[in-house]
């Protein structure tokens, strides 16, 4: 048992379930199985029941600190923002790990800290190479955006100037680390591969498919996923059918229809089906009967539904650019559409989709297992904490082996 015996993880909210409230899950159980008693700093109080039985784990978190007192699944980024708010109320922490994905400084007099990053938000429509058209074509976005991105752009600078406000920054990919270093070359940004729920997919991987023709995409229905490339698609592949499936927001209800006309405008309705809001059964069973995953998204920051369908034994096909093309071999990269449907119609002719192809496939998923996960933030936990206090403004720790 480590002879430090409290720390606290910065996240702005459990309650939403995604790959951030994976990281802060894993980061917490990492601490724990490490001898720290944890405490939560969150914006909301999180339902811990629906953690459990979401994620099959029962948080072990000895204080929560909260600065709402109610749930608000509402303006989740600035919800980011408000968690600098709450620093002042962590004490006696010797480890403080941020996990809600943004690069934000926190003032904590005698702590180490370790912030995980998956993007840093305020780059996606300051930088051409990064931009996220999302936040540039609609003008609802555009305006909700806009305050985020210049005070966390503001607050990130003023951060970079002393790292030790930032502590320790570990990255979900070397496409986000190469985008941090472009803006701030002297912050130690290390790369570690976010946690994937592998397990929960990977029975799919032995199932009979009938003929191997259809081609699944798991994504958000939202304009900077660029479904419509999946349809696209489509139409270059007249004797394959695909699944779309993912999270419809009331949001994007528009782009949505956009993406039900571009079916119905090319006859498309027998072979390209869209499953909005589909349960956990659904996805498993599309998992299942599909034989290729089709990622649509080009400059993803890493991209966990492709390992998500890798584990449940789907050959991925993805773009060359982006988080994306570090997970998956070069020979599943496409850059344009006609790419894509090329790699598509390959493996399928050429039956790369046996049950001994797709074990395969999970076997690669599963180096981006939540086991993976804790075992590589537990080695910087231990580093972090070697370092002296007094030293730690001056140094980093060393990579880990």
């Amino acid at each position: 048992m480590t002879w430090f015996v409290k720390a606290a993880v910065i996240h702005h909210t459990l309650n939403t379930l995604g790959g951030e409230t994976t990281v802060a899950i894993d980061a917490i159980e990492s601490l724990h199985e490490l001898g720290y008693e944890v405490d939560l700093i969150t914006v909301q109080p999180p339902d811990l029941e629906r953690v459990a039985k979401a994620y099959g784990k029962d948080l072990q978190i000895k204080h929560m600190i909260s600065l709402l007192p109610f749930k608000a699944n509402y303006f989740g980024m600035y919800q980011k923002l408000m968690t600098v708010l709450l620093s002042s109320r962590i004490h006696g922490a010797d480890i403080v790990l941020n996990t809600h994905g943004d690069l934000l400084p926190y003032h904590i007099e005698g702590s180490r800290q370790i912030s995980y990053v998956h993007f840093p938000a305020f780059l996606l429509t300051s930088s051409e190479e990064f931009r996220n058209w999302k936040y540039e074509n609609s003008l609802f976005w555009r305006a909700y955006f806009k305050p985020y991105q210049s005070i966390s752009s503001f607050l990130a600078k003023r951060a970079a100037r002393n790292n030790n406000n930032l502590g320790l920054v570990l990255v979900n990919s070397a496409f986000s680390k190469n985008a941090i270093k472009k803006v701030f070359p002297d912050i130690d940004v290390r790369v570690l591969y976010p946690p994937v729920d592998t397990d929960r997919f990977s029975n799919a991987c032995d199932s009979d498919i009938a003929d191997g023709s259809q081609v699944l995409t798991v994504s958000r229905f939202s304009p900077e996923k660029q479904i419509e490339n999946a349809i696209k698609v489509a139409l270059l592949l007249p004797d394959t059918r695909f699944e779309i499936a993912g999270a419809l927001m009331r949001a994007n209800t528009s782009y949505f229809k956009s993406l039900q006309n571009m079916i119905e405008r090319h006859g498309l309705g027998n072979r390209v089906r869209l499953k909005p809001n589909a349960t956990n059964e659904e996805l498993l069973d599309s998992m299942s009967k599909s034989s290729v995953y089709l990622h649509t998204m080009a400059g993803e920051h890493f991209g966990m539904s492709i390992v998500e369908a890798m584990s449940a034994g789907l050959v991925p096909v993805v773009p060359s650019y982006g988080g994306c093309s570090e997970i998956v071999p070069a020979e599943y990269q496409y850059g344009t559409v006609r790419e894509a449907a090329d790699r598509i119609a390959r493996i399928i002719d050429s039956g790369d989709h046996s049950k001994t192809a797709r074990r395969r496939m999970r076997n690669m998923a599963m180096r981006f297992s939540s086991k993976e996960f804790k075992k590589e933030i537990k080695k910087y936990i231990e580093q972090v904490k070697s370092v002296p206090i007094e030293a730690g403004k001056r140094s980093q720790p060393a990579e880990a082996a």
